[in-house]
């Protein structure tokens, strides 16, 4: 629902707007209605809104004043003027600071109004359309660049599998800090990247005893583990079997 605010020092031009006009039939509620222009800024430096009707002449901030205030606020905002002067410079004023519409309360009949909601809602819309579009896009390049990391991340690991790998390491690879690294890896793969690298070495560690007559000890040396002792230790809590328990697997299940 697009969100109104009302401003306008005649009591009556405000019921008028709040009770005739059909707000909810077109996509609207009015969310606040103010006769006091510098009540009503106050209210829109802390709430969202849409859509601004504001009367011209009020004491205190009149229209122009009040949307000047919005603009060096970076407050964005469709603002409606209302006036019962058809003067060139109000006018003119209204254009300059992108007023939407400039209404003359002598015309200002109910289906003047609802044209205008109209007219708005499509605006609204197409707006809302063309940033869930940008926000859709933004997420599919994030997401597509994290998978470029992750995969880059992972062919690191395999190609200096023979290394000590350190998750700082990679992240400076990458060009990436690493607490960010360390927590994108892990919310995209469901595994820590710590975990990830110990995997990977632990089924090169498994293809290795398959498949070579090397010893545990120059296995542990080519995956890059410190010690004999660590790389025992991280296999026989991977596995829950030793290394040499492995080689004799006849009656081992891994």
């Amino acid at each position: 629902m697009n969100e109104v605010v009302l401003v306008d020092d005649d009591v009556i031009v405000i019921e008028f707007l709040k009770k005739v006009i059909p707000w909810h039939d077109y996509g609207f509620q009015v969310v606040a209605s103010f006769q006091d222009s510098s009540e009503a800024l106050a209210f829109m430096e802390e709430n969202p809104f849409d859509v601004l009707i504001t009367d011209i002449g009020m004491p205190k901030l009149n229209g122009i004043e009040l949307i000047e205030q919005l603009k060096k606020l970076k407050i964005n905002s469709y603002n409606v003027i209302l006036s019962c002067h058809d003067e060139f410079t109000f006018a003119q004023q209204a254009i300059k600071l992108e007023a939407y519409d400039y209404i003359l309360k002598e015309s200002m009949e109910e289906t003047n109004i609802i044209a205008l909601l109209e007219r708005l809602k499509e605006k609204l819309d197409q707006e809302r359309y063309t940033s869930d579009q940008h926000i859709k896009v933004r997420k599919l390049l994030e997401l597509t660049s994290r998978n470029e990391d992750i995969l880059k991340a992972q062919e690191y690991v395999k190609n200096h599998i023979g290394e000590k790998i350190s998750l700082t390491e990679v992240a400076a690879h990458l060009h990436l800090n690493s607490s960010y690294f360390s927590r994108m890896y892990k919310k995209e793969t469901g595994e820590g990247f710590v975990e990830y690298v110990t995997r990977v070495k632990m089924e090169k560690a498994l293809e290795l005893l398959d498949q070579s007559i090397k010893s545990v000890e120059q296995i542990a040396y080519e995956l890059g583990f410190e010690s004999k002792s660590y790389f025992l230790k991280t296999f026989k809590r991977f596995y829950g079997v030793s290394p040499k328990s492995y080689k004799h697997k006849d009656n081992v299940s891994v």
